[in-house]
C-alpha cells in the first residue's frame, strides 16, 4: 500500500459527507465538510483478535496545536507497537484518565507500600491468566520471569549464574520504585544486550500494570511524553538457517552421522519445522517429549500437546518424515520416547563440521521454514509452524485448509531437501519454480501408507 504525502493530503478537499483516506496501513484520515481532519488509527490488541479504531488527539495540520503527518505516523506506529505487544492504547487513557479524575496517585495503597517487586512478581507468575482463554503462562515463562529477579549462583556444573536484570529492584517496595531507578537499570542492561534489556522492562511493565502500581513518569507508562518514555524495539528474528549450498552436504552428513538416534530427531526436525522442546519435551520445565504412542500410523500424523501458543497442533508427516518415525519405533515401547538421546550437541557439532557449516537446532525450523516460503502459500507456512493466527481475520474466519493440502505442504519440503542432497543441484536454482508450485492432494502412491 503506497504511503500518502504531505501534498496528496493536501489536495484532498472538503465534500458534502465526511469520508475517509488511508494514509497508510493502520492510519486514516477523516475529513469533514468542514474541513476538520481527524487522525484515526486502527489496530487489533494482540490475544484479542478484536479490530479497534482511536482518534488522536490533536487534529492534522500544521499549526502549533496540530499534528503533523511525521508526528501521526509515529504516534500511530507507536500505539500499533504496544497493540503488538497486549496493550491496548486507548484502555490506558481511560485508565489514566481516571486515576487523575478519582486524586488516586497521591498515596500508595499499605500492599503496594510493603510488597517487593520479586513478591509481586511471584504472585504475578502465579495467578496471571491470559485473558483469550483464561490458560495460566507456560513453565518456561514462569521460569524466565522469576530468573529476572534472583541473584547470583552457582549451577550444579559449578558454572556462575549471574543475577537477573531486575535482581537491583528486587527488593524494592513496588510504591518505592522510580522512573530513575527503571530508566537506569534500562540503560545499565542495554549495554549488555538490548533484547534482554526490552524484555526484562516488559516483564517489569507488565508486573506493575497487573499490581496496578502508579509510578511518577513512569518511563514505561503510555501517558508519560515521548521525551521522557523508554522506546522498547519491537521484538525482530534472527534466523539463521543452513546456507542453500550448503543443505546437500548437511543432509548427507546427517544421514551418515554415527548416532543414527540423534541424526534421526535433527533430520526430524528440519523435515517438520518443530520446535526442539516439542520433540524431546523439558525436564526442567516438564514438558513431555514425543512418545511412541502419539504416532498416529493410520493417519501418519503426530498430534503435539498444548505447544508454545498453547494450542496442539498437528503434524502431518511426509513420506521422508514417516520413514524416520518408523525406523525409530521398532523395539520402543508405547510410553518410550520416540528419540530417546539426551543431548543432540555432539552430533550436530560433528555434522555441522562435516557439511563445513555452523547452524544450531532452532536453526533447522528455521531452515524448514526458508525452504518453505517459496513452495507453499503464506497461509499453509503458517499453520505448519503452529504460528498463532488471533489476530488474523482472514486466517481464522475465512481460509479453510485440509489435511491434504497441509500434508502437501510438509512433502514439498520434504521432497524439496532430499532432491538437492541427490543431485547436489543449488537450492536456489528451483526459486522460480518453487514461487509457483501449486499443492496439489498427493496420490495413494504418494500417501504415506
Amino acid at each position: 500500500m503506497p504511503v500518502l504525502t504531505v501534498k496528496a493530503l493536501d489536495a484532498c478537499k472538503p465534500r458534502d459527507k465526511p469520508y475517509k483516506v488511508t494514509i497508510e496501513r493502520g492510519l486514516q484520515m477523516r475529513i469533514a465538510p468542514d474541513g476538520q481532519r481527524t487522525l484515526l488509527v486502527r489496530y487489533s490488541v494482540k490475544g484479542s483478535g478484536v479490530e479497534r479504531q482511536v482518534r488522536l488527539p490533536r487534529t492534522y495540520g500544521d499549526a502549533p496545536h496540530q499534528m503533523r503527518l511525521a508526528e501521526a505516523r509515529a504516534e500511530a506506529a507507536r500505539i500499533r507497537a504496544l497493540a503488538y505487544e497486549g496493550i491496548d492504547w486507548r484502555a490506558e487513557q481511560e485508565a489514566a484518565a481516571a486515576v487523575a479524575k478519582a486524586g488516586s496517585v497521591s498515596s500508595p495503597t499499605p500492599e503496594l507500600a510493603c510488597t517487593t517487586l520479586a513478591e509481586a512478581l511471584r504472585e504475578y507468575v502465579s495467578r496471571k491468566r491470559r485473558a483469550k482463554d483464561g490458560l495460566a503462562l507456560k513453565a518456561r515463562t514462569r521460569a524466565e520471569y522469576l530468573a529476572m529477579v534472583a541473584g547470583p549462583s552457582v549451577s550444579a556444573k559449578n558454572r556462575k549464574i549471574a543475577p537477573g536484570l531486575l535482581h537491583g529492584l528486587a527488593d524494592k517496595p513496588l510504591a518505592s520504585i522510580t522512573a530513575q531507578e527503571i530508566r537506569s537499570l534500562y540503560d545499565q542492561a542495554s549495554a549488555t544486550s538490548p533484547r534482554q534489556a526490552a524484555y526484562a522492562m516488559q516483564v517489569l511493565r507488565a508486573v506493575l500494570r497487573w499490581h496496578g502500581a502508579q509510578v511518577p513518569g513512569n518511563p514505561l507508562g503510555v501517558d508519560t511524553p515521548g521525551r521522557d518514555r523508554i522506546v522498547l524495539p519491537p521484538a525482530r528474528g534472527r534466523p539463521a538457517p543452513i546456507p542453500p549450498d550448503r543443505l546437500a552436504a548437511w543432509w548427507r552428513a546427517a544421514s551418515n552421522a554415527h548416532s543414527k538416534v540423534a541424526a534421526d530427531a535433527l533430520m526430524f526436525q528440519l523435515l517438520t519445522g518443530c520446535r526442539g522442546v516439542e520433540i524431546h519435551g523439558s525436564k526442567k520445565h516438564g514438558y513431555p517429549p514425543i512418545r511412541v504412542a502419539d504416532v498416529d500410523m493410520g493417519s501418519a500424523s503426530i498430534t503435539l500437546l498444548d505447544t508454545k501458543n498453547r494450542t496442539d497442533h498437528r503434524l502431518l508427516l511426509s513420506r521422508q518424515a514417516f520413514a524416520i518415525v518408523k525406523r525409530r519405533m521398532v523395539g520402543l515401547k508405547a510410553d518410550d520416547p520416540l528419540f530417546p538421546v539426551c543431548d543432540l550437541r555432539k552430533t550436530l557439532q560433528s555434522i555441522n563440521t562435516q557439511a563445513k557449516v555452523h547452524v544450531l537446532p532452532h536453526g533447522l525450523r528455521s531452515t524448514f521454514a526458508s525452504i518453505a516460503e517459496p513452495l507453499v502459500p503464506a497461509s499453509v507456512l503458517k499453520r505448519m509452524l503452529n504460528h498463532s493466527v488471533a489476530g488474523d481475520v482472514t486466517l481464522n474466519h475465512y481460509i479453510g485448509r485440509s489435511d491434504d493440502q497441509l500434508r502437501a505442504g510438509w512433502q514439498a519440503v520434504a521432497d524439496f531437501v532430499v532432491h538437492q542432497a541427490g543431485t547436489g543441484a543449488s537450492p536456489a536454482s528451483h526459486e522460480g519454480q518453487g514461487a509457483t508450485t501449486e499443492l496439489r492432494q498427493p496420490t495413494a502412491a504418494e500417501s504415506p501408507q
